[in-house]
């Protein structure tokens, strides 16, 4: 593997890893994803990611509902009432 290729396939690792969130221990993985995409000397059409295709349409679903860090409205105190 000539020096380009593999600073190629190294920045297309990052580049996979950082849109993966960052997970720790998948160096391999990524470096390998990257690897197959520079051999084929095109970047790829759709997501490379290894979720199921039900994963995926879940992702779509919720994209548009609120946060999960977002508090809720109403709390058991607030709505209690105290004789």
């Amino acid at each position: 593997m000539d020096h380009a290729s593999e600073q190629e396939i190294r920045e297309r690792a990052y580049a996979l890893w950082e849109k993966e969130g960052s997970p720790e221990g998948r160096d391999t993985e990524f470096w390998e994803r990257a690897r197959l995409i520079v051999e084929r000397g095109s970047i790829p059409a759709r997501d490379e990611s290894p979720r199921s295709e039900a994963d995926r349409e879940v992702d779509v679903a919720m994209k548009d509902t609120f946060p999960a860090s977002d508090p809720p409205a109403f709390t058991a105190d607030r709505g209690a009432v105290k004789n």
